[in-house]
């Protein structure tokens, strides 16, 4: 049994939406949850960095409301400051893969939109032009 041309393509468009699905599945999905976590890990990020600065900040108003030494008041600032320097790491590093990655996403979701489309253009033609052909069979 020999396939027509029109069977191919839709052989083709059903190849078209598997590779839009699996395109989907194995790395839009994965890339998505990635992105989730880490803009998860950045929320929890910024609210310890708030709190860690209250916590410092309240040292220090009360280290100065009891007349405690500069130099005590400077150490506790110092601290303070290197604190909130490990999360200024953190806050550019998330950055840096969210810019990274969202050309990356956008592109890959035109791809999966153009795949779909086309495969379901091509399985939709090539099923219409074999109803066709069975039809002509059947009338003549």
């Amino acid at each position: 049994m020999q396939l027509k041309i029109h069977q191919y393509g839709e052989l083709i468009g059903i190849l078209f939406l598997l590779a839009s699905t699996a395109t989907q599945m194995f790395y839009l999905a994965p890339l998505d949850r990635d992105i989730q976590w880490r803009l998860t890990a950045f929320t929890v990020q910024q609210s310890a960095q708030i709190q860690i600065r209250a916590t410092y900040d309240s040292q220090i108003a009360v280290l100065k409301q009891l007349n405690a030494p500069a130099a005590e008041v400077t150490a506790v600032e110092t601290k303070r400051d290197a604190a909130l320097a490990q999360f200024r790491n953190s806050d550019a590093d998330i950055s840096d893969f969210m810019i990274a990655k969202e050309g990356v996403e956008n592109y890959l979701q035109i791809i999966v939109i153009v795949l779909f489309a086309v495969g379901s253009v091509l399985a939709g033609l090539g099923r219409t032009l074999d109803m066709l052909a069975a039809r002509r069979v059947a009338e003549s």
